[in-house]
Order: C-alpha cells, then sequence, then structure tokens
C-alpha cells in the first residue's frame, strides 16, 4: 500500500468508526484488508478506497469494521472489575430503584455481556433486576454472540460447575451458553461516534466500555465520553473501562472511584 493510499484509507475509517491507525499499524490494516481485495476481485488497495467511497461503498462499512476490529475477549475478564459491578455497584443503585440498565458498548462475541448475567445471577438467581444491552459496531461479532457457542479459551476462567450451571457442553471443546442467560442480553449494532447513539442506547445506570477506546485518538474519545455522561448515563451512574485504561487527561466531570483492586467512574448525583 503506498503511503497516500494508506492515509486516505486511515481518515476514511476514522471518521467512520473513529479507531485510529498510526502510521506503524499500516502492516496490521494491510493484513487486515487483503481478505476483502480478494473477496470483492479488487487488484489495488486503490481499488478499494475508490470502491468505499463510491455509491455502493456503503454497503461495504459492515465488512470493513469486521475486518479491522480487534476481538480478543473471554468469560469473567478483569474479574475485580465484574466483582465490583456485582458486589457494589448494582446494590447501591438498587436502593433507588427495583432494576437497572446496563449497556456492554463493544460487546464482541459477547463474553462480557454474558458474564454480567452470570455474575448477577450468581447473586440473585435467574431473575436478575437488571436490563442487559449488548453492541458493537461489527455484524460478524454479533452475530457469534446471538450464538453463543464458545471455544475452551473463552471458559477459561469458568470452574467445572460454573460451566455445567450455564453451558451445555457440545463437544470437541466447544460451549453453548444456556438460553436461560442468552434471553437476558439484547443485542444491537451500534457505533461509538454516531451522532443519535443516545436515542439508540436509552438511559443507562452501568456502562462497561472495556479496551475500546484506546483505539481512538484523543478527540473520538473525548466525543464518546461526553455523550456517555450527557446523554447516557443517570446520575449515580458507573462507567467501567478496561483496567489500564484512564480518562484523567480528558476534559471531563466524572468522579474516580476505587474499589478492591478495581476503578470506575461515576457521574456525581
Amino acid at each position: 500500500m503506498d503511503p497516500k493510499t494508506f492515509e486516505e484509507l486511515r481518515e476514511f475509517i476514522y471518521k467512520k468508526s473513529g479507531i485510529f491507525f498510526e502510521k506503524s499499524k499500516e502492516y496490521l490494516l494491510t493484513n487486515r484488508l487483503r481478505k476483502r481485495l480478494k473477496e470483492l476481485n479488487l487488484s489495488s488497495f486503490e481499488e478499494y478506497l475508490r470502491y468505499l467511497k463510491s455509491p455502493k461503498g456503503t454497503q461495504e462499512l459492515g465488512p470493513l469494521f469486521d475486518a479491522i476490529t480487534i476481538n480478543e475477549t473471554y468469560f469473567f475478564r478483569h474479574i475485580r472489575q465484574i466483582e465490583a459491578f456485582r458486589d457494589v455497584m448494582v446494590p447501591e443503585l438498587l436502593k433507588k430503584k427495583r432494576s437497572i440498565n446496563v449497556w456492554s458498548a463493544a460487546c464482541s462475541t459477547g463474553e462480557e455481556p454474558y458474564t454480567l448475567v452470570i455474575a448477577l445471577m450468581e447473586k440473585y438467581g435467574q431473575n436478575i433486576p437488571a436490563r442487559i444491552l449488548a453492541s458493537d459496531i461489527s455484524n460478524e461479532v454479533l452475530e457469534k454472540a446471538k450464538e453463543g457457542i464458545y471455544g475452551e479459551y473463552s471458559v477459561k476462567e469458568l470452574s467445572p460447575d460454573m460451566k455445567r450451571k450455564y453451558f451445555d457442553s457440545m463437544g470437541l471443546g466447544k460451549y453453548k451458553i444456556k438460553d436461560f442467560v442468552k434471553r437476558k442480553v439484547v443485542f444491537k449494532n451500534i457505533n461509538l461516534l454516531d451522532p443519535a447513539l443516545a436515542r439508540k442506547v436509552g438511559k443507562m445506570d452501568v456502562i462497561f466500555c472495556r479496551n475500546v477506546l484506546i483505539y481512538f485518538d484523543n478527540n473520538a474519545r473525548q466525543k464518546v465520553i461526553e455523550t456517555f455522561y450527557n446523554d447516557i448515563l443517570n446520575p449515580g451512574g458507573y462507567l467501567v473501562l478496561g483496567a489500564t485504561e484512564s480518562i484523567s487527561r480528558l476534559n471531563t466531570k466524572f468522579k474516580l472511584c476505587h474499589f478492591k483492586m478495581a476503578i470506575a467512574y461515576q457521574k456525581p448525583e
């Protein structure tokens, strides 16, 4: 890919998704898009860029997002955050309402939202006091999330008892999430930079947005955080980022909250 094409492709992707590829990640972008060129029978990245900008290009956005997004996840990832959610945030929020709204933003193949359901079921039984929305920009991973079939890597943190309780074993190291868990999650395709984001999501009490903002530049991060704060989170609600992420350098009114080996950001009441 020549430098000019890389710059134009990077800018196109950034405007559409907020994901920014540094110059050092050119090889990654090249490798991820090469399959799309082959599938579309295109001979160069220049041709692919022209295709993206053509009237037909709108139908390519989904496959483009599928190709460039990174989906490394597993059940009960960063367990201290999940414990803080289940044992501190949720009981505190339930002092003021009978049920809460939780959003797993950038849910990938579904491990995170299903983890939240399982964590709550361990505490409250199957009739959990929460509604769970899960979203991603990639239709491909959303279909996998709805299917709910996982390999050994995804369930590596779960005990045999937890696997039996919440999954059906399919053999050959495959596990299918049980329907009583699956029914608790609503999946939607949502772009975090979509101007109509708030209308699609509604009001939330907890937002999990883990390991997503690291792919955005500061302007895109600021925009997303402001939308969370101003339009989506209820007063007293929590934002949970990845274990190594921080928004301390952004202009934000969030209050930093410390839990047992975990942090979150709270919107003051």
